[in-house]
């Protein structure tokens, strides 16, 4: 159809995001950051995302983080809260 609007690049189901587990129930995880289309670019904002974690919540030093790639759109807390702020 003339005039439709296309996308010019699809939406990933699988991103790779940094991930917050809780240190006495390794169940209860948080993406706090992402989606990352690498788990090179994930790596590269680790630091940062764990950081501003701590700033949110100083309860955060004690969870352990990692990077995993997992089924969503929807973005991490971090990237949520600066987008509603």
């Amino acid at each position: 159809m003339p005039g439709r609007w296309k996308p010019t690049k699809a939406v990933n189901a699988e991103n790779y995001y940094i991930v917050a587990t809780a240190p006495n129930d390794s169940s209860l995880q948080v993406k706090i950051s992402g989606p990352y289309l690498t788990r090179q670019a994930a790596k590269a904002d680790l630091e940062a995302a764990i950081g501003e974690a701590r700033d949110i919540d100083p309860c955060a030093s004690s969870y352990r983080y990692s990077i995993s790639k997992l089924e969503s759109r929807k973005p991490g807390v971090i990237q949520h809260m600066a987008s509603h702020s």
